[in-house]
């Protein structure tokens, strides 16, 4: 039977992070909060990624990024495979930035966040009229529905028609 030296039989954990070898808990969770908003599901082998990802610093490659990991988890890191789907995840839903450098190796770092706020506006249908909506919810509720087809959103705009008068529908 032959033996895979990367195959890994149960997903890394945080528990297995070595005393004194993870990214501060701050950034990691600051990381966590912005996949969330991308859409991305956090499960154990992404929350150990991103302690490699911040440990190993801005313009590590995947490689650096698997040593980082190896160090941290006492010689049991994730596999290359497993890293690399999880790298092209996290650059395909703005969280980091993929560079090229001359000699052709990807270097990834965290991508900056975006500043901008989301515009989303009502328009009502019969007149034209527009009306800002000043709710957070709405734009987080966008931006996870876009990232999930591996989109964002720009600006977004809501035809919208007057709510029929109380004694026309039951609407709640």
């Amino acid at each position: 039977m032959l033996a895979f030296s990367e195959h890994r039989r149960s997903p890394p954990a945080l528990s297995q992070i070595r005393p004194g070898m993870g990214a501060s808990r701050n950034a990691v969770r600051k990381l966590e909060d912005r996949c969330r908003e991308a859409g991305v599901k956090m499960t154990d082998l992404r929350r150990v990624l991103l302690h490699g990802i911040l440990e190993a610093g801005a313009g590590a490659t995947a490689i650096k990024i698997w040593k980082t990991l190896r160090n941290m988890t006492d010689g049991h890191p994730p596999s290359q495979g497993s890293i690399q789907r999880n790298l092209n995840l996290l650059v395909a839903r703005d969280i980091l930035r993929r560079d090229v450098s001359p000699d052709r190796l990807w270097h990834y770092s965290i991508a900056p966040e975006r500043k901008g706020r989301l515009a989303v506006t009502f328009v009502e249908a019969g007149t034209g009229r527009k009306i800002p909506c000043r709710m957070p919810e709405v734009a987080a509720l966008l931006r996870r529905a876009a990232a999930e087809h591996g989109l964002a959103v720009q600006a977004a705009a809501i035809t919208v028609t007057p709510v029929p008068a109380t004694g026309d529908a039951d609407i709640r």
